[in-house]
């Protein structure tokens, strides 16, 4: 994993990504301690995967999940938006469980990635006896997707699919920093690295 994120820093720094300097919001304060202890006061286990890569970035803070004035006027990581900073994965997981979610209470799906709509989260599964455990999910009912599709097959392929997206310019940054993605190269090389998620056989891939 640590290999991975050293990749994944080198392939943003390269491509001149500038959401890599908004990524980490809680870095004056962030701790293996706290970060753990943030998801068990959600009744959550941070996978170890997880635990190195926010030990790494602690992630996004909401104006860079949430506060679009212009929706392709935006900075982001990758296809699905910005990873949450861990306090407000957390706390939203908590909020989520109050309107009795069946798969956020029953499957352990907390909230991963943002692309600036609360209501539609990319979770990750942090169940350790799922057989899915650590896979990653999209979930838009507005985009017929009304219960969680699996997009990533783990944490690790995630992270690798979003490298390689980069490293083969699917993912190119615009001159004023934006993202901008050749879906069809993207749908196609996930489906490689991801072959046990449906999302990428979907209505996703005509976007």
């Amino acid at each position: 994993m640590k290999e991975l994120i050293k990749e994944l820093e080198t392939v943003l720094i390269q491509s001149g990504n500038p959401i890599l300097n908004n990524m980490d919001v809680e870095v004056s304060h962030k701790t293996e301690q706290e970060i753990t202890n943030s998801f068990l006061d959600a009744k959550l286990e941070c996978c170890p995967e997880l635990l190195e890569l926010y030990k790494w970035k602690s992630g996004c803070d909401e104006k860079d999940l949430f506060d679009f004035e212009d929706y392709d006027k935006t900075l982001r990581l990758c296809h699905f938006g910005n990873i949450a900073a861990y306090p407000i994965s957390t706390k939203m997981y908590k909020e989520y469980q109050q309107y009795d979610a069946y798969w956020f209470t029953d499957e352990c799906l907390s909230p991963f990635m943002f692309d600036g709509i609360y209501e539609d989260p990319i979770l990750i599964n942090l169940n350790p006896k799922s057989k899915d455990f650590k896979a990653i999910y999209f979930y838009s009912p507005a985009l017929l997707y009304p219960d969680p599709t699996k997009a990533y097959d783990s944490i690790e392929s995630c992270l690798e699919t979003i490298i390689q997206c980069y490293k083969k310019h699917i993912y190119q940054i615009d001159k004023d920093g934006f993202l901008v993605v050749n879906t069809k190269a993207e749908a196609e090389l996930s489906r490689k690295l991801n072959p046990n998620s449906e999302y990428w056989l979907g209505p996703c891939t005509t976007w």
